[in-house]
C-alpha cells in the first residue's frame, strides 16, 4: 500500500475517533466507511466502525465489524470487549460471554468486563456464576456501584437479607441519591420488621422523589407494622391520588379504616373499589362492615358476592362460614366449609 494511502487511512482513523469521543457518531460513521473503502482490514478503522455502529444501537452490524478484526488478530481486546458488547445488544447473554471471558484471559483486571458478565449470568438465571463473577468484581473495586447493586439484586430476591443489605448499605454511602436502592433497603428492614430503620430509608426516597409509590407503600405498610393504622392510610392515600385504580390498595386502605372504625368511609372506599370493576376483597371488606353493624344477611350477601367471581377461593368461604355460624345457621356453615376441604 502506498505511504500516501496509509497516511489517509491514520489521518481518516483520528479524525472519526476525534468525532466519535465528541459523540457525533453518524459523521464518525461516515469518515471510518472512507477509510474502510480503502482498506478492508484495517483493525483500527474496522474496531471504529464496531464501536459507531455499537453506539448507534446497530448491534448485528456492529457485531459483524468487530468479529472482522478478530479474524485478523484473535485477542484484540477491543474488538473482544465490543463483540461481547454487541451482543448484549442483541439480546444474547450467552453469545457474549465467551468473548468477555477471552477477553478477561488477556486484562484479568477489568472489574466492569465481570460486571457484564455476571449481569449475563444473571439473565440466564444461572445464579451461582452470576454471584462468583460479582464477587470477583468486588474483589478488584470493592465499591463498584454496579457489582453492589448486581449482588445485592441476588441477595435480595433470594431472601439473603443480611448480604444484600451490606450490598445496599455501602452502595448507598457512596452514591446517597439512589432511590431505588433506598427503597429496596427500606423493604428488607420492612421485612425484617425493623420499621424505624425502614421508614428512614422511605423518608430519604421521598426527599429526593416525592411521589414514589415504593416508598410512599413503604411508609404505609412500616406504619401499619408499627399498628399506627392513622399513619398508614395517610401514606397509601397519596398512592391513591396518583393511582386511582389500584384496586389492591384501595382495599388495604378500606380494611385499616375498618380497623379505625372509620365504618362510613371504608365503604366509600370498597364502594369506590368496585366502580373500578370487580373485586373479591371488597366485597369481603363490606362483608366486614355488616357484621361490625350486626347484619348478618347483608354480610352474607357480600360474600357470595365475591364467590360469584371465585366460587371456591378458601378465604372468602372461611369467611362465609364464620358469618353463617354468628347468623345461628350452624348447617349452612357446615356445608360452606366443606367445600373449603374440597
Amino acid at each position: 500500500m502506498p505511504e500516501l494511502q496509509k497516511k489517509n487511512i491514520i489521518d481518516l482513523s483520528k479524525k472519526g475517533s476525534r468525532l466519535f469521543r465528541s459523540g457525533q457518531y453518524e459523521e464518525a460513521r461516515e469518515i471510518y466507511l472512507k477509510a474502510h473503502e480503502m482498506d478492508q482490514n484495517n483493525p483500527y478503522v474496522l474496531s471504529g466502525l464496531g464501536d459507531v455502529y455499537r453506539k448507534l444501537c446497530r448491534f448485528e452490524e456492529s457485531a459483524k465489524y468487530y468479529d472482522a478484526v478478530l479474524k485478523i488478530d484473535k485477542n484484540n481486546v477491543f474488538a473482544l470487549r465490543g463483540a461481547g458488547d454487541a451482543r448484549r445488544g442483541m439480546q444474547n447473554p450467552e453469545q457474549a460471554i465467551p468473548f468477555w471471558l477471552r477477553y478477561l484471559e488477556i486484562n484479568p483486571h477489568d472489574s466492569h468486563v465481570m460486571v457484564r458478565i455476571a449481569d449475563a449470568f444473571h439473565k440466564l438465571e444461572q445464579y451461582k456464576d452470576a454471584i462468583s463473577m460479582y464477587e470477583e468484581a468486588l474483589a478488584i473495586s470493592a465499591d463498584d456501584p454496579f457489582a453492589l447493586l448486581g449482588l445485592g439484586n441476588l441477595y435480595y430476591a433470594d431472601h439473603e437479607d443480611d448480604r444484600a443489605l451490606m450490598c445496599f448499605e455501602r452502595l448507598l454511602r457512596n452514591n446517597s441519591q439512589n432511590v431505588v436502592v433506598m427503597t429496596m433497603t427500606g423493604n428488607l428492614y420492612r421485612r425484617r420488621k425493623e420499621y424505624d430503620r425502614a421508614i428512614e430509608h422511605y423518608k430519604h426516597a421521598l426527599e429526593i422523589e416525592p411521589n414514589n409509590s415504593f416508598a410512599l407503600f413503604g411508609m404505609g405498610d412500616s406504619f401499619r407494622g408499627h399498628q399506627d393504622m392513622e399513619q398508614a392510610v395517610f401514606w397509601w392515600e397519596k398512592i391513591l391520588r396518583l393511582e386511582p385504580r389500584n384496586q389492591a390498595l384501595r382495599t388495604r386502605v378500606g380494611d385499616a379504616l375498618v380497623a379505625l372504625g372509620r365504618l362510613d368511609e371504608a365503604v366509600e372506599t370498597f364502594n369506590t373499589c368496585l366502580k373500578v370493576g370487580d373485586d373479591i376483597f371488597a366485597y369481603l371488606g363490606l362483608a366486614r362492615v355488616e357484621m361490625l353493624k350486626s347484619n348478618h344477611a347483608g354480610a352474607i350477601a357480600f360474600c357470595e358476592q365475591a364467590l360469584k367471581i371465585e366460587e371456591n377461593h378458601p378465604r372468602i368461604l372461611s369467611e362465609l362460614a364464620n358469618m353463617q355460624e354468628a347468623s345461628g345457621d350452624m348447617d349452612a356453615a357446615q356445608v360452606t366449609r366443606a367445600r373449603i376441604t374440597n
